[in-house]
């Protein structure tokens, strides 16, 4: 029932967020070969390119909202609710689905900014990456594919952990906001204020491990990546245990 779930999402979201891509992608290739000859309309069109990409960004935030509102907080709620899902099941198909969108965005805007590239930024842009390399062998430590393949492993869980944390975030602050009987958007607006300064506070007070940065730079980047994941993912668990417990105990559809 899950991936139904999923798929169902999917579709839902991708009517929002496909059309978006199209234009993200016909502005960055419209300014990318005609940027000589179209003068101050190619500015134009890469300008327009910029603000795709955060209109995308924007619009992939309000489909999470959207979808998590209207699906289980609004009319449809009655309906999905009494589906034989569990609250679980519906939490992970809205965050797999917005987690995978946020990730196509962020892929999309890449692809425009090669687009948009020309061949020096290329080089620049690869020189870049052997001279960091460069400057990790000079610390001493000799960097190899696995690390490096590793140190990939370890952004894109961080990157999973800190997407569902910002989902579930806005989530436990809809699913309180709505257990009042009035005024459930500007509550939900106050409970994300508060939910933020919480954050605040408990990122704050959580122990961080000392290292010596110069010695061994790999392990420290090793470790910090997974300390800011182990983090992000305590935090993520406590929205996800408020927006559980608002659904099943106090959700109000009235």
């Amino acid at each position: 029932m899950l991936i139904k779930l999923m798929k169902q999402e999917f579709r839902a979201t991708a009517r929002m967020m496909i059309p978006m891509y199209l234009v993200m992608l016909a502005l960055a290739v419209g300014a990318r070969f005609f940027f000589d000859d179209l003068g101050d309309l190619g500015d134009l069109l890469t300008a327009l390119c910029a603000l795709a990409v955060v209109a995308c960004i924007l619009v992939n935030v309000a489909a999470m909202i959207l979808r998590f509102k209207q699906n289980l907080l609004g009319d449809e709620g009655y309906l999905m609710l009494t589906l034989p899902v569990t609250v679980h099941q519906h939490l992970w198909a809205k965050l797999v689905a917005a987690v995978a969108w946020f990730a196509g965005t962020l892929a999309m805007s890449l692809v425009s900014l090669c687009i948009l590239a020309d061949s020096t930024d290329f080089t620049i842009g690869a020189g870049g990456i052997q001279v960091g390399f460069h400057l990790v062998s000079v610390h001493g430590v000799a960097v190899s594919f696995p690390d490096n393949g590793l140190f990939l492993l370890e952004l894109a869980v961080l990157g999973f952990v800190a997407g569902c944390t910002l989902c579930l975030q806005f989530y436990a602050a809809l699913a309180a906001g709505h257990s009042f009987s009035s005024h459930k958007m500007a509550l939900s607006v106050v409970c994300f204020v508060l939910l933020s300064m919480a954050t605040t506070v408990l990122t704050e007070a959580m122990p961080v491990p000392e290292v010596e940065f110069h010695r061994n730079w790999v392990a420290t980047f090793h470790l910090a990546l997974w300390v800011i994941s182990g983090c992000t993912a305590v935090v993520g668990a406590i929205y996800y245990g408020i927006t559980v417990y608002f659904l099943e105990h106090r959700l109000n559809l009235s």
